[in-house]
């Protein structure tokens, strides 16, 4: 029996035209991972420097959210310079955002805990002593939205934080 080859002609076609739109969501979905592991990681860059900028600080009092000090050291990681009032580095992050907690070494337990703002704790300025780590992170997250049409648009939170040690006084 011979076959016929004209009946094969657009077997090739529809089955690429099948095959087309899986490979743009895969290309789409490879670009919005890339987006969202950028955006983490220069989140965790910026929230890395604030904990740098202000565990290296000296006089800087980490009990009081409105120390000035702690406060030029949040404005040095969200807009890599020293000028509050400039752009983020972060679309829609704010100063306001960031969290600075103490914390200290607990040998009793071999545990790192948060240490309360007091004279018996870690506020220097009341004769407390100076915590063992800083802990920052982002007091609600950040909201990051992928950007693929078609599907839900919820945002996704990115926590990213650092812990490092303390080496001001």
């Amino acid at each position: 029996m011979k076959r016929r080859l004209g009946s094969r002609k657009g077997t090739s076609l529809i089955e690429g035209v099948l095959f087309i739109p899986f490979v743009v969501l895969l290309l789409v979905g490879m670009m919005e991972a890339g987006r969202v592991t950028y955006t983490y990681f220069q989140l965790q860059k910026i929230i890395y420097s604030v904990a740098r900028s202000a565990g290296t600080q000296q006089n800087i009092n980490l009990c009081d959210a409105g120390n000035d000090v702690l406060a030029q050291s949040i404005a040095v990681g969200l807009t890599g310079t020293g000028d509050p009032s400039a752009t983020s580095l972060v679309l829609g992050l704010q100063a306001s955002d960031f969290r600075v907690r103490v914390e200290r070494y607990n040998v009793e337990t071999d545990s790192i805990e948060e240490c309360d703002c007091s004279s018996n704790g870690c506020d220097t300025s009341q004769g407390g002593t100076a915590p063992n780590y800083l802990f920052v992170d982002l007091i609600n997250g950040y909201p990051f939205t992928f950007k693929v049409p078609g599907v839900s648009n919820s945002p996704v939170i990115l926590r990213p934080s650092v812990r490092l040690p303390f080496g001001g006084s």
